[in-house]
């Protein structure tokens, strides 16, 4: 099982790690920038349509406002980002290559295979995330920010609970519908959706009930830098979704129908005889396409 986490972090460690070096030059860059920027900034009246991404850190010329603005309210759709390229690529996108029945021909439970690639790709998430507080720590080398180090990676913690949940719907997602890209479609969709009621929800009130319900509500890094990590409840709820994805993912997987890497849905269609009618190819059909023998059918 512990191969199985390490083989996942290695087939994902690319995606990883140009995300983990974007991150990094983006707070590198923020840090050295904010002095000018909040200098500028200090007169400027926010308009309401950006206040979803200052969220109650305050002004922008704040460092708890500017930094969330400027870092926390992107880098969360990037870890986001590795975690549906990763989720949806574990289960559908290796049936489809063809790997997935190679792994099952070892001696692992379906059930230890998810929970090992789910443990893989939240480590791959994990060290992403952690991947900004280098450029934090060399940018307060140059500049002094008043702002605590350990502020910043609380807020950085603090985002990991939503991502693990759109990590496990991916994962899940992966494992009940026929194709790594109609996973992909769906989760998008949600996150998309999900992400524009929360920053629009801010500036319009007749979306000020809607926006409670998308996760990136209750994923809000600004209310860690400016009132630091109390609020537990949260993220406890986010990490309860996606332990429940996990559980669905795990159960989806082990009622899945492995076919070659072909993970279709056929439509059967029955005429008045009670033969199928043409469409989808029968069982001799597909095993005589894999060089089996075509089994006939008397009668």
């Amino acid at each position: 099982m512990i191969a199985l986490m390490w083989k996942t972090v290695r087939d994902h460690r690319t995606a990883a790690l140009w995300v983990g070096v974007a991150m990094f030059l983006m707070a590198l860059v923020d840090v050295l920038i904010y002095p000018e920027y909040s200098a500028q900034m200090q007169d400027f009246e926010l308009p309401e349509y950006l206040e979803g991404f200052i969220g109650e850190a305050g002004d922008l010329a704040s460092p708890a406002g500017f930094f969330a603005a400027e870092y926390f309210s992107w880098i969360v759709l990037l870890l986001v980002t590795v975690a549906i390229i990763g989720g949806t690529a574990t289960l559908a996108g290796e049936e489809r290559a063809g790997t997935l029945e190679l792994l099952l021909a070892e001696p692992i439970a379906r059930w230890r295979l998810v929970l090992a690639k789910a443990a893989g790709l939240t480590l791959v998430v994990t060290l992403a995330a952690l991947a900004g507080l280098p450029g934090f720590v060399l940018g307060y080398a140059f500049v002094d920010v008043d702002l605590s180090l350990w502020r910043l990676a609380a807020a950085t913690l603090y985002l990991l609970p939503v991502t693990l949940l759109f990590l496990m719907l991916a994962l899940w997602l992966s494992a009940a519908l026929p194709s790594r890209g109609a996973a992909a479609g769906v989760v998008i969709a949600v996150v998309v959706a999900a992400f524009f009621i929360n920053t629009i929800g801010a500036a319009v009130d007749l979306l000020a009930t809607p926006r409670k319900l998308s996760p990136f509500y209750w994923s809000d890094a600004s209310r860690v830098l400016a009132h630091g990590f109390h609020d537990w409840g949260r993220s406890l709820v986010m990490l309860a979704g996606a332990a429940l994805f996990l559980a669905l993912a795990v159960r989806s997987f082990q009622r899945r129908d492995l076919s070659g890497g072909r993970a279709e849905w056929r439509w059967r269609r029955v005429t008045r005889s009670g033969e199928r009618a043409t469409g989808a190819p029968d069982d001799a059909e597909r095993l005589a396409g894999r060089g089996g023998r075509p089994v006939t059918r008397s009668g």
